[in-house]
């Protein structure tokens, strides 16, 4: 849904409701066309993006046009002054006001997110792959139970092609909605964002380094499409990685939707020990997503990244498996590893909130970067900064941040290319004894 055209018609009802108070003569001359062109304007978004925003901008559309009819009727009649029928009209101009506005606040703070354009040469392709991994499913009982990961990659591609939905279906943002204990219709305009990445196209010609994502607790694989949709388009392949029972939803070939089984205990020991587990099981999925990869890409030059708890997977990960030759944690607090290769920390400059848990994570980032890290710190960033969910959560500081909604997806864009290209550059990628 264009999010430009919601909010010209809920100006446009404003418009029209004062206008039901100019003389009778010229008021229908002007508010007949006006209430067409605020219907037609409303089929248009209804029939291609329908959200719960267009409820209260078809009530504001209806109120507004019977406080027109009341008006004309009364001063046809001229019994403009009844009391009655001046405070019927101007209670239902007043609703028909409340209702545009809240339709052009609601857009406002809960866009349909469309990723910014990427910065590099290449068009960007987009395809989602599944395997069974070959490792225990630590998410159930059963333990011949085998895990199936499934990973959605973003590469260099030739020019052409239409670019897909962000999420095409409700599962995975009524997942995320649930997690963040939201009622599922807020998050509706999710599924209508808009990516660049066209599904399926071909790779572009080359060898083209591979970076292995892990998103945030309870996080899905395309938490990051910008900042991975960026990266391919100046040559990287991204392969995000959904973990079951963890990330929010996870849907399967045939159907299947796996969902998270995160929970807290209420014991800030026991949820850090389960944490670690946690991380320890993403690094283990990224592995196998390598082993799996390299089968059918052959890329000269590995990375692990993740954002949150990913990013400790990331550094476990390149600790566990020396065909990483780098490691990128995005605002992640590190649970152990220490990987001989450059390490690249993005830091939220907001903090956590919490005195303790920011002593904490300097610590932990200190002696985890000691080797050869690089920490870089995005002022005014929150945690969610560096992700889409800035693109569609209400704008504010103390959720995604300082700058504006991109601010953080540019911090994190530009940190990344450059730490890349400063280490993948120069072949020796082994630091330290």
């Amino acid at each position: 849904m264009s999010d430009a055209l919601v909010i010209a018609l809920s100006l446009t009802v404003v418009v029209l409701v004062i206008g039901t108070l100019t003389p009778l003569r010229r008021r229908w001359r002007l508010l007949g066309a006006g209430w067409a062109a605020v219907a037609v304007g409303i089929i248009i978004v209804a029939a291609t993006e329908p959200r719960w925003i267009l409820i209260p901008l078809a009530l504001a559309s209806t109120l507004g046009l019977l406080t027109g009819v009341i008006r004309s009727r009364a001063d046809a009649a001229q019994r403009g002054r009844s009391s009655l029928v001046s405070a019927a009209a101007t209670l239902a101009g007043i609703t028909a006001v409340g209702g545009a506005a809240l339709a052009a606040v609601a857009v406002w703070a809960l866009p349909t997110p469309n990723l910014p354009r990427p910065t590099g040469d290449f068009a960007v392709g987009t395809s989602i792959l599944q395997w069974d991994s070959g490792l225990p499913e630590p998410g159930t009982a059963d333990p011949a139970d085998s895990r199936v990961l499934v990973a959605q990659l973003w590469y260099p591609a030739p020019e052409g092609g239409s670019a897909r939905r962000y999420l095409p279906d409700s599962i995975v943002p009524d997942a995320l909605a649930n997690q963040a204990g939201l009622p599922e219709f807020l998050l509706d305009g999710v599924r209508f964002g808009r990516t660049n990445s066209v599904a399926d196209a071909a790779m572009a010609d080359g060898d083209h380094p591979l970076v292995l994502f892990s998103p945030g607790l309870g996080g899905v694989r395309t938490q990051n499409s910008a900042w991975a949709e960026d990266l391919a388009s100046h040559g990287f392949i991204v392969a995000a990685v959904d973990h079951p029972y963890d990330s929010a939803a996870v849907v399967l070939d045939d159907g299947t939707i796996i969902r998270s089984s995160l929970r807290t205990t209420g014991d800030d020991a026991l949820d850090q020990q389960i944490a670690d587990e946690l991380a320890e099981s993403r690094a283990d999925d990224l592995i196998a997503a390598l082993d799996q990869l390299q089968q059918h890409i052959a890329t000269p030059r590995v990375v692990a990244a993740g954002h949150s708890i990913g990013g400790a997977a990331a550094i476990i990960a390149a600790t566990n498996d020396d065909r990483f030759d780098a490691v990128i944690s995005i605002d992640g607090l590190p649970r152990g590893g220490q990987p001989r290769v450059p390490i690249l920390a993005i830091v939220a400059g907001g903090g956590t909130g919490s005195i303790e848990s920011d002593a904490r994570y300097d610590a932990a980032l200190t002696e985890v970067l000691a080797r050869c890290g690089t920490r870089r710190v995005a002022p005014g960033a929150q945690h969610l900064s560096f992700t889409d969910a800035a693109l569609f959560l209400p704008p504010l500081p103390s959720l995604i941040g300082e700058g504006g909604r991109t601010a953080g997806i540019e911090f994190a864009r530009t940190e990344t290319l450059s730490f890349l290209a400063d280490t993948l550059r120069t072949g020796d990628d082994r630091c330290g004894p």
